[in-house]
């Protein structure tokens, strides 16, 4: 069975987060707060968080702080001074306003164990969390975030990157699942055969909007996102610095190769340890019946219509001297790392409209095949046998 990685320290998944009062009246805003918007949006839509953890980077010398786009509370961020605790040095951070996340670092002695600070009116000390970086030293790593997605789908999803391309470790964001309890996804995990270890880790934080009437923002209707775009920069400077590599993939997303080559052995050949690769829409149809599984989905469109406009990227950490310090992993590209290579057609990111409860909109509707537009994909129906084996009889 996987192990646990927590089972040997129960406060590897812990978090600093720093939060506005519920009793004060300094509160993110959205942009465009005077327009008429559904409660759905302010459920989720994150007013207090300033940062979601603070850490130590794996030299020990500086801290970060990662947390959502600060907004409204933007000014208030540049005008922080950090003091070290015990130690008493005071320093200004470095401030990197990035996509939908800010990230800052500040160098503290490494004997301070918290830090604290003034934002408006409110003081806060906080302890520093450690860096991780050595839990997944020289591991193969897939990490997702999730919330309430099937069980059997994170098993299958464990299961594929184990066999297909030689994962050694998988680590979940579950971001407040309600369909189980965190035991639950952890003993999903542990089933899986092959996987050496995973961690579990608590991502409570508000997920965010993709749908709004604010259209002023570079990001349009998608800009409201809050726990998923900092987890992408927490996760590599906190728990990923040693691994040898890791790879960004969703419960709903496997990648393949018409070559059967492992996407991890790839990134670490690359010259840059960055590799992109486009994704690919697997459609919602299906001959069988009962609960859907990945193996299930082979049909996609035809060509370059198959296409889904994101990308898919893989990180060979070891190579982050091409980055600078406030690079920034995200959904779909990694900014502020050198990459001159492009994207790669080796791999390919099949995109499962069926695996999925979505945070966002409806993927039930089911699509007939039409043989003028769809083609049954001989590249998946390969991989899903060698790795799956023969689909199960109901």
């Amino acid at each position: 069975m996987a192990i646990d990685i927590a089972q040997s320290d129960a406060t590897i998944a812990a978090s600093s987060p720093v939060l506005l009062s519920e009793a004060g009246s300094l509160r993110r805003l959205p942009l465009g707060p005077e327009l008429e918007r559904p409660q759905s949006f302010y459920e989720r839509f994150d007013d207090r968080a300033v940062f979601y953890d603070v850490f130590r980077d794996h030299t020990g010398r500086h801290v970060y702080l990662i947390g959502p786009m600060a907004l409204n509370l933007e000014p208030l961020i540049d005008a922080m001074t950090i003091e070290g605790r015990p130690s008493g040095r005071t320093a200004k951070p470095k401030i990197h306003h990035g996509v939908q996340a800010e990230i800052l670092r500040v160098t503290l002695p490494p004997g301070d164990t918290h830090l604290a600070f003034s934002f408006g009116d409110e003081r806060f000390e906080i302890p520093i969390q450690p860096n991780r970086s050595a839990a997944l030293k020289g591991d193969r790593v897939i990490f997702t975030i999730n919330k309430d997605n099937a069980l059997a789908w994170i098993a299958d999803w464990a299961r594929f990157y184990v066999g297909e391309h030689g994962a050694t470790a998988a680590v979940v964001y579950d971001n407040g699942s309600t369909e189980y309890n965190l035991e639950q996804l952890r003993a999903a995990l542990a089933g899986v055969k092959g996987l050496e270890k995973f961690l579990v880790i608590p991502w409570p934080y508000p997920f965010g909007s993709m749908h709004d009437v604010f259209e002023g923002h570079k990001f349009g209707g998608h800009w409201g996102m809050f726990a998923q775009p900092p987890k992408y920069t927490q996760f590599f400077r906190k728990y990923a610095m040693q691994a040898r590599s890791i790879l960004n993939v969703d419960v709903d997303e496997l990648v393949m190769s018409p070559f059967r080559k492992s996407v991890f052995k790839a990134v670490e050949r690359s010259p840059f340890g960055l590799l992109r690769f486009n994704r690919v829409w697997v459609l919602n149809a299906r001959e069988e019946g009962g609960p859907p599984r990945h193996r299930q989905f082979v049909i996609r469109k035809k060509g370059i219509a198959a296409r889904d406009r994101g990308k898919k990227w893989a990180l060979a950490p070891g190579r982050a001297f091409f980055a600078s310090w406030r690079a920034q992993p995200w959904t779909h590209q990694v900014k502020g790392w050198l990459n001159l290579a492009g994207s790669s057609d080796r791999f390919y990111g099949y995109h499962f409209i069926g695996i999925s409860h979505s945070w966002y909109w409806d993927r039930t509707e089911k699509i007939v095949f039409d043989p003028k537009l769809h083609v049954r994909d001989p590249l998946m129906i390969k991989t899903f046998a060698d790795v799956f084996g023969p689909e199960p009889k109901q």
